[in-house]
């Protein structure tokens, strides 16, 4: 019974149960006689008698009781039979997606073989799953503890809105709990009652619970915190959308989270498709739907039940109008949730945030709100999250809730006629323009307005385009693609006349104009940005007052002469003024913003003036690198600054607040008056030192290890004079080590005790490192190694023991000869960078998880790894190695093919020396204009379900008569006039610096075929991928060459392309087997413009 959790059901078969229990029984008796006073059978006459004295304590059935056998009979198999009933799953296991551990960590926190008084609760937003959770783990516990009474109680919300359901459901959960089948509701509260309800030991599910009063009700009037209805050890579970339903009563909360995209994945295949097996087609669907649904489990069922057994036009239609209308399941609801504020400010409040604010800093959104108090409750209903990134919380808004909130609002705008809130880029065209658009009424109700232009034409408006919206309080006009460039909005004179006074929030990159305008009272701003506003010189000409700024950012106003004045702002607490190159000073009254938090000044390259001292107790982060004019950093106040970056600026003496950076926080210096390491105390996150006159690191004795400066990450940069480091370093360093261009140093010290945490290593430039230590197997953790232009020749043995690495970058090391021979040991090394090793002459075995190999500019390589042929390479560059066979490419690009035409990787390059694309591109062009600029046409097939296009190929031919060369390709396709979607690549030439050769550049992309977004420019978002909807129809992607950031512009004229191609990889599916279709009918054919 208590080993294996057995339930026990004892019949008395013409025998008193006092018969078995007790000394002096018949039972005994007999047990009495087998074992007598046998020592040996001493423990054995004691678990009968315990045994025997247990089951005659078990209620059960007796024949005295029932005396027609008949009866007894039947009264024991329905016994039986609903306790079989009960311990069995309501739901099938293999519907319970992602369900068993969370039951373990519910159960955990039930701990039911404590003698305590608990209640869970299981709070989370509508519809992820908390009612599916409660019932498995309602079956886990009454299918495995003994002695309770149980009862779930579920869709209480619904049933507290009628009275009479309420009531049913009350007697019938007492009814359950004392075994009385005619139980009322008037005689629930008899004493009696009461008294055997002390006794009983519970476990019972209260499911969607909504408010304290209905928890009140189903405990017969008596509070949650009351532990004198039930027995000692008894459980409450309760469901719910209100975290603080339960109020201050001790109860342990466990958040229900959304389902990983993996469990998603399961989940929605499920539903979609049953026990049958997916068609390719419809899985990269599938990737699609669930991504709609973010991991909510009712919203995930709903969408695949609806497209089981559909085709694939259903689907992509059925995608297309769900996202802008949930189905009526899905709102249904999350219409709960929203109904359940009640007031229209908290909604309105809800409406907001989920229209304009999800991502934003939330202690930015509460000054915002007049009804910033009702954050916590949007919270506490799930109806929004906050998640700590750093020293911040941001908002996060379910993709769900959001298009719920766009839903309503955009129903409200039907139904009054009067919009509030518009993102829609059409609708706000029109009102900025002035043309005919009734239900706007000239945008005086607007509240909010959202717009992103990057895909817009150009707007051309009027000076008083504003005017009459005398309810705006949220305005945002951003570019979410390239944020530089000229405006795309036109005003008169560039100049606006006017703006709402109502506003709070101003948001405005590219502002079209010189200043705001004079007229604008800004007295209720809390947020003003104008960053990237080419134009702008100043925010006003006459200085208003900004009594609740909290939030100012002017970046990248390259033209700003002037900040605003500041000295009435009191409550100001970031101040951005990243990359203001005409900027020349900084106003003393910014000193005194007693609450700056975040003061920004990099890349103020004209920046000379500062005030001497920043007062603020709450300054957290101070930027002033790269400020070439700055002889003088201020001196500061706070307590609380994290991160002091003086990179790149040439400051005199490092102010005191050094000594006091928060202990987790970030330090960057800079400069040649740098000359001794800073003796700071404190644990960091990082400490950067870069172009300083440091010559060692001075640390403490061995006797004072206790007192080491501890760093996460450190990163010392372009030290000349550097020549040592401390023995101890690997004990003051504990995540990330970078070393770049310290040519002093030749050794690194060893690493005398394993190291658990070290994840980054990469050392580069440091031309006299001669050697590694021997002891890097105590690395335990280390994930990337990098030693880039070194002076070594080999690498420790010991490096194969290396269990976690996964990136092994050794480019340029001219001394190095050969790998260990065992490197095949590094099981999950996935990236393996050798190029420019001049003295490598052979590889030896790779290990199988190598997905990228680089050996370009290894000029006596002879040959790649024996086993090469059986690695699934995604990149692999290997130009400029002269000593490998000439055959090679076409041996590689076979692979290449097969790998491209697969599903393994959506991205992959492969880089060669030579002068000729494959045969298998369908469209080349050796035609073009200029050496920076070329297309080549071709024609879309008709897609069918068996017959698609599964990627797109790319390949250019390059000579160069330079060196080494970065640049960027990218490649739009056009179909006719529309931009239908684009892809980008980053090829690196040249790699032996005398090397005149042509270079093949080939690389596949699938993402920009718009089945996810992720390293896609999408043009247009319609449901249906581009190359369907122009199915049929001749286009051209056009190939354009750029200097890569940081690379000289004048070297891209050296750059002359000879030919480009483009392959359409295509699958087909014949009697269930997928293959390939390495060409197409027009294999090889040449197109000319």
């Amino acid at each position: 019974m208590t080993k294996f959790r057995h339930r026990v059901l004892p019949v008395f078969y013409r025998v008193d149960s006092s018969d078995v229990s007790g000394d002096s029984g018949s039972y005994a008796k007999t047990i009495e006689r087998k074992y007598g006073a046998r020592a040996s059978k001493f423990w054995d006459r004691k678990r009968w008698m315990d045994a025997l004295k247990v089951v005659a304590n078990i209620a059960g059935y007796t024949s005295e009781a029932i005396k027609i056998e008949s009866e007894l009979v039947e009264a024991i198999v329905n016994c039986v039979q609903n306790t079989l009933l009960e311990m069995s799953p309501r739901v099938k296991p293999d519907n319970l997606i992602g369900i068993d551990f969370r039951v373990d960590e519910v159960v955990e926190l039930l701990a039911m073989d404590t003698n305590d008084f608990r209640i869970i609760e299981l709070w989370g937003m509508g519809g992820v799953g908390k009612t599916t959770l409660a019932k498995a783990c309602y079956q886990r516990v009454i299918s495995t503890v003994e002695g309770i009474k149980y009862h779930f109680v579920g869709d209480i919300n619904q049933r507290d809105a009628m009275e009479t359901r309420m009531e049913e459901m009350i007697t019938k959960l007492y009814s359950t709990l004392l075994s009385e089948s005619n139980l009322t509701y008037d005689n629930l509260l008899f004493d009696e009652r009461k008294r055997r309800l002390s006794h009983l030991r519970v476990f019972l599910v209260f499911d969607d619970v909504e408010n304290l009063s209905q928890i009140e009700r189903l405990l017969l009037g008596n509070h949650l915190s009351s532990t004198h209805l039930f027995a000692p050890g008894s459980r409450i579970i309760l469901t719910t959308r209100n975290k603080m339903v339960v109020g201050n009563v001790g109860a342990k909360i466990y958040h229900v989270d959304c389902l990983s995209h993996i469990e998603s994945l399961q989940l929605f295949q499920l539903h979609a498709f049953g026990e049958s097996r997916p068609s390719d087609d419809l899985m990269g669907l599938s990737s699609r739907a669930v991504s709609y649904c973010q991991g909510c489990p009712l919203a995930i069922k709903v969408v695949g039940g609806a497209l089981i057994g559909k085709s694939r036009d259903y689907w992509v239609s059925f995608l297309s109008d769900m996202r802008q209308i949930p189905t009526p399941e899905i709102r249904h609801v999350l219409m709960r949730s929203y109904n359940a504020l009640g007031g229209k400010e908290i909604q309105s409040l809800f409406l907001d945030i989920a229209c304009f604010f999800y991502g934003t800093n939330k202690s930015l959104v509460t000054k915002y709100s007049p009804a910033y108090h009702l954050l916590e409750v949007l919270i506490d209903k799930s109806l929004c999250t906050c998640v700590v990134e750093r020293t911040r919380e941001r908002i996060q808004v379910h993709a769900l809730l959001r298009e719920l909130a766009w839903s309503i609002v955009n129903d409200e705008s039907i139904k009054l006629e009067n919009p509030t809130r518009l993102n829609n880029l059409g609708d706000i065209q029109k009102l900025l323009t002035k043309k005919s658009l009734p239900s706007l009424q000239g945008g005086s109700t607007a509240q909010g307005i959202y717009l992103d232009l990057s895909k817009a034409s150009e707007i051309d408006v009027e000076a008083n385009v504003f005017e009459g919206m005398t309810s705006l309080r949220f305005l945002a006009i951003i570019y979410s693609g390239n944020k530089e460039g000229a405006p795309k909005i036109h005003v008169p004179y560039d100049a606006f006349t006017t703006l709402p006074d109502s506003l709070r929030w101003l948001q405005w990159q590219k502002f079209p104009s010189k200043s705001l305008p004079s007229s604008f009272t800004p007295k209720n701003l809390v947020a003003l940005s104008l960053e990237y506003s080419p134009i702008l010189k100043r925010c006003w000409d006459v200085e208003p007052e900004l009594a609740n700024l909290v939030f100012l950012n002017l970046s990248h106003c390259i033209n700003l002469v002037a900040i605003p004045d500041l000295s009435g702002s009191p409550k100001l607490e970031f101040l951005g003024l990243l990359g203001c190159k005409s900027l020349v000073e900084l106003p003393s009254h910014v000193g005194d913003l007693n609450k700056l938090e975040v003061l920004d000044l990099r890349r103020c390259a004209n920046l000379t003036i500062l005030p001497p001292r920043l007062n603020s107790k709450f300054l957290k982060h101070f930027f002033l690198s790269q400020c070439p004019k700055v002889t003088r950093c201020p001196e500061i106040d706070s307590r609380e600054l994290m991160i002091l970056d003086l990179e790149q600026t040439p400051v005199r003496a490092l102010p005191l607040a050094i000594y006091n950076i928060k202990e987790g926080g970030c330090l960057s210096l800079s400069g040649r008056h740098i000359t001794c390491f800073p003796a700071i105390s404190t644990s960091l996150d990082l400490l950067g030192l870069t172009f300083t006159l440091i010559t060692e690191m001075n640390c403490y004795d061995d006797h004072q290890l206790g007192s080491l400066p501890r760093f996460s990450a450190l990163e010392l940069v372009a030290n000349l004079q550097l020549k040592s480091l401390p023995k101890h370093l690997w004990s003051m360093v504990s995540r990330s080590l970078l070393i770049h261009y310290c040519p002093s140093i030749e050794t690194l010290p060893e690493i005398f005790h394993p190291v658990t945490g070290f994840a980054n290593i990469y050392i580069k430039g440091c031309l006299n490192l001669k050697s590694f230590p021997t002891s890097i197997n105590n690395l335990k953790s280390l994930q990337l190694l990098g030693l880039d232009n070194t002076d070594i020749e080999s690498l420790p043995p010991a490096i194969v023991e290396l269990d976690q690495l996964t990136d092994l970058e050794l480019p340029n090391n001219k001394r190095l000869k050969f790998l260990p021979c065992d490197i095949h040991k590094l099981a999950k090394l996935s990236y393996l960078n050798l190029s420019s090793c001049t003295k490598i002459k052979f590889l030896p075995e790779l290990p199988p998880s190598l997905l990228t190999l680089c050996v370009s500019g290894c000029t006596l390589l002879q040959a790649l790894p024996s086993n090469a042929d059986k690695l699934r390479f995604k990149d692999l560059y290997f130009e400029d190695c002269p000593q490998l066979d000439p055959d090679l490419p076409q041996q590689v690009m076979l692979n290449f093919y097969d790998l491209a035409a697969s599903d393994l990787h959506p991205k992959g390059v492969l880089q060669h020396s030579g002068s000729e694309l494959p045969t298998w591109f369908d469209y080349k062009s050796s035609n073009h204009a200029s050496d920076s600029c070329m297309m080549v046409q071709f024609t879309l097939p008709n897609c069918t379900t068996e017959r698609r296009i599964k990627g797109i190929a790319f390949g250019l031919v390059c000579s160069l008569d330079i060196g080494e060369v970065d640049i960027s390709v990218t490649c739009d396709c056009n179909i006719g006039n529309i931009a239908a979607a684009a892809s980008w690549c980053s090829p690196s030439f040249g790699f032996g610096q005398d090397s005149q050769s042509d270079n093949v550049y080939i690389w596949y992309d699938k993402n920009l075929l718009g089945e996810t977004k992720k390293g896609v420019i999408l043009i247009r978002e319609e449901a249906d991928p581009w190359y369907e909807r122009y199915a049929g129809l001749q286009g051209s992607f056009r190939f354009s060459l750029q200097p890569s950031i940081g690379q000289d512009p004048e070297k891209l004229r050296r750059i002359k392309i000879k030919s480009i191609g483009v392959s359409l990889l295509l699958s087909e599916q014949k009697n269930g087997a997928q293959g390939m279709l390495a060409v197409s009918k027009n294999k090889g054919k040449e197109v000319q413009e």
